[in-house]
């Protein structure tokens, strides 16, 4: 098994090395239009962090997808993020709102800031 993946790694060198006879057996214009994608889509990607891909499955979809955003640990659309509700209980203080993770006990329901009581 160990054997396989050095035969795997070492050809795989040979065949994206600069020595290999891949430039001469492709066209040049091919080789160009292939590293200006290249370009394209990093800058695309940098200013928008979208993919072009992602503008794609964008379009196609309606919503908003990035791969950037699924490798930061969330949904790769953000229609598809979970919204929770908010689990804290707001007061009005003396200039200020104060929030809790809790609800007051002494404190009336028509009290509470945002609420529809």
């Amino acid at each position: 098994m160990r054997a396989r993946q050095i035969i795997l790694v070492m050809s795989m060198a040979v065949l994206v090395s600069a020595c290999s006879e891949f430039y001469s057996m492709v066209p040049r214009p091919l080789i160009k239009t292939v590293g200006n994608l290249g370009i394209i889509s990093a800058g695309v990607t940098m200013a928008t962090d979208k993919t072009l891909a992602d503008h794609l499955v964008s379009y196609r979809s309606g919503k908003d997808c990035s791969t950037v955003r699924s490798e930061q640990g969330r949904t790769y659309c953000k229609e598809d993020e979970p919204n929770p509700k908010p689990t804290v209980t707001c007061y009005q203080t003396l200039g200020d709102v104060t929030c809790y993770a809790e609800p007051d006990p002494s404190r009336n329901l028509s009290e509470r800031v945002g609420s529809a009581y």
